[in-house]
Formats: C-alpha cells, sequence, structure tokens
C-alpha cells in the first residue's frame, strides 16, 4: 500500500512539473519533409488516474528541419521547445527533459497518425506514469 501511494504522489509531483513553466530551448535534425502530415498546430487530449487534461502542441517547418514545442497555458506552463524529434515507422516521436523539483526526467510523446487526427501516448520518468490520447488540428 504504501509503495502505491508513494507512485501515485510521485506520478502527481512528475504531471505537475510537467505543466509548470520550464525554460528548455533546443533544435531538431529531423527535416520537415518526413513530418509534413504531422506540421501544425494540435489540440491534444489525454487522460491519466489523475483526472484528464489538454496541451497545445505546435509542430512547424523551421528552415527545413522540424521545430516543435508543447505546453498548457491554461494551467501555468508556458510552450516548452522539443529539441529531440524522430520518426520510428510512421510515429513521430518528441523527446524532452523536464525540471521536477530540481531533477531532469525525460518526457516522450508519440504521435501515431490516426484518420484526421493523431493517437497519442505521454510517457515521463521512462514509462513511470504514462497518459494516452488524441490530438485534433486546432481551429479546424
Amino acid at each position: 500500500m504504501r509503495q502505491t501511494t508513494r507512485s501515485l504522489g510521485t506520478g502527481l509531483a512528475v504531471l505537475m512539473a510537467m505543466l509548470s513553466p520550464l525554460a528548455v530551448s533546443a533544435q531538431s535534425d529531423l527535416d520537415a519533409s518526413e513530418a509534413q502530415q504531422f506540421i501544425g498546430t494540435w489540440t491534444v487530449s489525454m487522460t491519466s488516474d489523475f483526472g484528464d487534461f489538454t496541451m497545445d502542441l505546435d509542430i512547424q517547418d523551421e528552415g527545413g528541419k522540424v521545430a516543435a514545442s508543447i505546453g498548457a497555458p491554461d494551467m501555468g506552463g508556458p510552450m516548452e521547445s522539443v529539441g529531440n524529434v524522430t520518426k520510428n515507422g510512421e510515429d513521430l516521436v518528441l523527446a524532452w527533459e523536464m525540471d521536477a523539483q530540481g531533477q531532469l526526467v525525460p518526457a516522450a510523446m508519440t504521435l501515431t497518425p490516426d484518420g484526421a487526427g493523431l493517437a497519442t501516448l505521454l510517457s515521463i520518468a521512462d514509462g513511470q506514469f504514462e497518459a494516452p490520447g488524441s490530438a485534433t488540428r486546432s481551429g479546424s
């Protein structure tokens, strides 16, 4: 029981850290031509053990390379630049490190084409916290 309480507390702390302001900036090496179907502004809706939440995701072509930023401004967090953007088969994988109470914690979001939208999976701390979801193009 103690381990479960600790895991839930850790998960909640990590989720809150992800949604709080972060100062990270980097650039991707992935050619934008490899990610055309992902380029755009998205609203990502996710479900977790701590409730549902949404994030803003912006994927752009900047000088022929993929540039991505993610955040939840309505929850107090600004958009964060994501420097590690790769392809894994048909999926686009965004990876970054976030500051969770003074410790760098790995975070990744996998985006899978799903009709006109995307299926998403947010993974924090190498899978210790995961939140599945979906993304729709903003303004559409």
